[in-house]
Order: structure tokens, then sequence, then C-alpha cells
């Protein structure tokens, strides 16, 4: 049975947590099959009160602790106590999250009773497909449609036939087809809105509702002027905003660090072709929420998933939605310039200047850049290229370049004010043009965004449900 569950020397498992605990499950054929049904089976709970859980994080372990094969499958072991599946999920299946020490694969998520929520939970994850249906199905269908979202062509291309409401709203969807005047169609939509919000108050009065924490009043004024009024502890967060989505670090002292270090990494891959980032937002949050509690820190919970350094596991980054938490909030642009770079490590957060390596690629790339464009506004002038003191304090004690530009910047100070100096800052702006081509070819450069690479065209069968990608 276990040679099925082994992989270079170590048993691989599949995980689910919640914040009641963890589930483990063997790659092997039955627990794969129990994986997947405990998968379905909270999927169909997701609006049953007794399936309250906050977070719903899916993982693969990769483990050679052989305490972890006892751990596993726990329902197939005693079937008389947990067969059939049921919710709530008997504490005994449940086993602590230290096994997740050696998770290597991680999608996050939240569970709201929600559509978007959905649309999160079941986006695509290797090996892992989560059906919706039932009631679960209904009832976001439902939601969506009492929104206003519409479901008209999927009703009249006959796509929506494991709705149970099909036949009530088909009428109104070929009226709105056929209908040609503006009024009479938002008349339609606000028919087909209503009887969606009759329908659930009346088949599915009971249904678990979002519990939000309540929004907070934002921190009065510009960025970095009311540090004091943040907090640390619990409920207190840092955030980094980027396309991707949103990374939650807790406002503890390894939390703190973590941030600072993914700060460093990001500032440290800023001309990297694979940091096309269309933001780069920095967020103070606060929300007393056992949701947010298990989704941060990911890096520090989770550090076999984060095989290297950059880029960061899509799996570690949250929806966006938690921003609304957001009471305070620092916007710096992205663009592949030395002025971008200089804004970012000259702004503070906590107090503390945002963390570069002053020998790393960026501050060398900048550096060169600057020299490049003959304008010395924010890294280095030609004295301290020149290598001048002051107080015999180096001023670039980081540039690795500094003895190709000793000598032509000594004379471009010597120059000065005369025709030959404009000779000689050429001679410099070339050289640098020179060393970027030479050591650094592959930058990210501006309004050339970063393409990702298309996965390849797979036929798939006609969805049942589409809108809120579900």
């Amino acid at each position: 049975m276990q040679t099925e569950n082994q992989k270079n020397g170590k048993s691989v498992y599949n995980a689910i947590e919640t914040d009641k605990g963890v589930l483990l499950f063997s790659k092997t054929k039955e627990g794969r099959k129990l994986f997947n049904d405990y998968l379905g089976l909270f999927m169909d709970n997701l609006y049953n009160p007794l399936c309250n859980n906050t977070y719903f994080n899916i993982h693969r372990v990769e483990s050679g602790d052989p305490a972890l094969w006892e751990k596993c499958d726990i329902a197939l072991k005693f079937p008389d106590r947990h067969l059939p599946l049921k919710i709530p999920v008997g504490e005994e299946c449940f086993t602590g999250t230290g096994v997740l020490k050696e998770s290597v694969d991680v999608m996050v998520s939240g569970w709201e009773p929600t559509p978007r929520q959905i649309q999160r939970i079941t986006d695509p994850y290797e090996g892992v497909h989560i059906p919706i249906r039932g009631d679960t199905f209904d009832i976001s269908a439902l939601q969506e449609i009492a929104a206003g979202v519409s479901y008209n062509r999927l009703l009249l291309s006959g796509t929506m036939r494991r709705f149970s409401y099909e036949k009530e709203f088909f009428e109104l969807a070929k009226k709105t087809d056929q209908c040609m005047d503006a009024t009479e169609a938002g008349k339609l939509r606000g028919k087909a809105k209503a009887l969606a919000a009759e329908l659930l108050e009346r088949d599915f009065p009971e249904i678990r509702k979002v519990s939000e924490a309540p929004v907070k009043e934002k921190i009065p004024g510009g960025y970095g002027e009311h540090d004091y009024l943040k907090k640390d502890g619990d409920g207190c967060y840092n955030a980094i905003e980027i396309y991707k989505g949103v990374l939650l670090f807790s406002r503890t002292k390894e939390g703190k660090e973590s941030f600072q270090k993914t700060l460093e990494t990001y500032l440290d891959n800023f001309y990297n072709p694979a940091c096309e980032n269309l933001c780069f937002n920095l967020h103070y949050i606060e929300c007393d929420s056992n949701a947010l509690k298990g989704m941060s820190d990911l890096a520090l919970k989770f550090p076999m998933a984060q095989q290297r350094e950059f880029p960061i596991s899509p799996g570690f980054f949250l929806d966006k939605n938690v921003l609304k938490y957001s009471l305070q909030e620092a916007k710096f642009s992205w663009t592949p310039e030395p002025f971008a770079v200089s804004n970012l490590i000259n702004d503070k957060w906590d107090g503390k200047h945002l963390p570069m390596k002053m020998g790393g690629d960026t501050y060398n790339i900048s550096v060169l850049k600057e020299i490049a464009s003959m304008k010395f506004h924010y890294f280095t002038s030609l004295s301290s290229l020149a290598n001048h003191t002051v107080l015999g304090i180096d001023e670039m004690p980081g540039f690795k370049y500094k003895d190709d530009f000793r000598e032509l910047a000594e004379k471009a100070l010597n120059f000065s004010g005369h025709i030959h100096q404009y000779k000689v800052l050429g001679a410099m702006r070339d050289k640098a043009n020179e060393l970027l081509k030479r050591d650094f070819l592959y930058t990210r450069k501006e309004n050339e965004p970063f393409v990702m690479e298309k996965p390849p065209v797979v036929q798939t069968p006609t969805q049942k449900k589409k809108g809120m990608g579900l």
C-alpha cells in the first residue's frame, strides 16, 4: 500500500487545513478517493451553518516521518465511526498543524459562503477537482442572479440543466432575449432578481451568511504621518499588494521580520522581468478574524512550500477583498527606473527604510542606469564615483563597478565647465551602457510588459455554469 505513496524516499500526502485542524490523506488509490470525497463534502456544505470553517487551505505534504502514516485516512481506518462522511467532521479525523511544516505546495482560501469564494476555492490546483453541485450550485446561482448577474445565455443554451430552478427562469430569459425595449428589458431583469431573492428566502432561509468583521475608520493624514496609531499583536497585519493578490504578515516579531525579508526580496528583484507588477502597495490592516490568522505568515508556517527565494509561491497570495480592512496605504511606482527605486528605499514603514541590499543587482543596475542617463540625482555623483570621500566615509560601498568609473569621474571633475567635460561624460555614459548590456542584458524595460507563457489549449466540455467562474 505504501509503495504507491512514495516520492524520493518520502511519503506524499494531500491535506485539507481548516481552523478545526488538518485532515491528512495518503496518495494511495483509497486515500486519493477519500481526499476528493471530503472536498466534495465540504463544497456541498459551504452554506451549511454546521460547516462554519473560517479558512480552507489545500496542501501537498512530503515527509519521511513514519508517524504521519498513522494520522492519515482516519475515516478509512475507523469506518464504523466516520463512514459515510458527514458534517460536522469528527474531531478524531483531524490532526495538528505541525504536519504542515513539510507542506511543499499550498492553495490558501477563505470559506465565505459566496459565489466569489467558490470561484477561488475551485481555481485549478494540480490533481484536485472540487465539484459544484446540489444546494451549493443552486444557492450560488440564485445569489448571483439576485445580485444582477445575467444567466440568460446559459439558460437559453441549455447548459443550466443542473440548476433546480431552470424552468422558473427560462421564460424570463426568453422574454429578455426577445425584448427590444431597454426599459422593458430592465423590468424583466428586475423580475429575475426579485424571483431569485424570493426563492432564496423561501427554500434556503437557514443558510450560513457572510459574517464579516467590522471595517474600522482609516488612519487620518498622509502615509507615515501617524505610524504611532498602528498596533502590534492579534488582529493587526502588514500587507504587500501586487497584481497577483495580497501577501499578509502578522505584526508579531516573527511576522515583521518575514515582512521585511519579503520586501527585500521584491526590491532585489525590481528589474527582474518576472517581477512585472502592475502595482506595489503596502497596507496596514486591522481585523479580528480567525480567517486572516490562518492566512498570514505563510512563508513561516510552510517553509518547504517556498523552494526558492523568488518568485513568491502563488499559493501564498490572498484575494484582494481583504484590503477592505486596510487602515493605511502606501502606493509606489514599479516603473523600472532609478527614481522609482529611490522612492521605495527612501520611504519608511514603521520607522524603518524599506530594505535593499546595497551590493545587489537592483542597486548596481540603478547606478548604471543613472550614469547612462547622465542624471545624477538619486544614487550617485561625480565626486562619489571619483571616490572623494567626506570624513573618510565611502558613499557608494555597494557599487561593484567603481574602478571602471573612478578615473573618468576624476577627469570629468577636472574639466568642470570645460567643453571636454561633455566628452568625458559621454565616455562614462557609453561605459555604463556597455556594462548594462554585458552583465544585465535581461532586465525589465519600461513599456515592455512581462507576458506570461500561455498554457496549451485543451479541449474541455462546456461548463454547466458560468459567471463568477462557476
